[in-house]
């Protein structure tokens, strides 16, 4: 098994040179190793020899073509989108029902790729036909203390009632702050069900900035 540590933490298992798993820590699978870099610039790498069976998600050739082609696709997308979290409202289905939707929701409620969902958000998007929202899908998490918060002024906050979203508003801090908070823990070893895919989002979200204006 491949370890690759850096900005995005992933592993890749291996058999009989055949990828047979892989992904953001719980979250697996090729759509998970599509959003990693294939070539990371920096971080650690680590192989660990293991007895492992299973069968090939894809023929090693063509996952490589196909990872390295959507990998560079997320990258273009997610300087319109942000991240997959990001809730989206307009008159588009799927996101013009209530307060709108996220990216990754709006993938599952439709059964399709995520990359295509998210490709389409962003042509949407500069097409004027979405607009961001102030909300995103992590605003939905719910934690208690941990020693992976360290000292952080969240915890105060941090009830096993209040989410996420709820404190990013209401508590002073903000949604940057948050985020940081929320990505440092989990880089300290927070794990929850969907720590993989809140931390590939993060991440995008960090290093875009923000790029666009939620909507009044």
């Amino acid at each position: 098994m491949l370890s690759v540590g850096g900005e995005v933490p992933y592993t890749v298992t291996f058999s009989q040179g055949e990828v047979v798993a892989g992904g953001v820590l719980d979250w697996l699978g090729l759509e998970a190793l599509h959003t990693c870099p294939l070539s990371p610039q920096r971080g650690d790498f680590e192989f660990e020899s293991r007895s492992i069976t299973g069968r090939p998600i894809q023929a090693y050739g063509p996952l490589l073509s196909e990872w390295a082609r959507v990998s560079d696709e997320w990258e273009r997308v997610c300087r319109t989108v942000g991240s997959p979290s990001r809730v989206f409202r307009g008159e588009v289905p799927l996101f013009a029902e209530g307060e709108g939707r996220s990216v990754r929701a709006a993938a599952r409620r439709s059964g399709r790729p995520l990359i295509d969902v998210a490709a389409e958000v962003a042509q949407a998007v500069q097409a004027g036909r979405l607009e961001a929202t102030d909300t995103y899908a992590w605003f939905a998490l719910v934690l208690r203390p941990s020693p992976a918060h360290g000292k952080h002024p969240i915890t105060a906050f941090l009830d096993g009632q209040r989410n996420l979203g709820d404190i990013a508003r209401h508590s002073g801090l903000g949604v940057g702050e948050v985020r940081r908070y929320l990505l440092g823990a989990i880089r300290r070893g927070l794990r929850f069900s969907g720590s993989g895919w809140v931390m590939r989002d993060l991440v995008w979200e960090e290093r875009s900035g923000d790029p666009l204006p939620a909507s009044a």
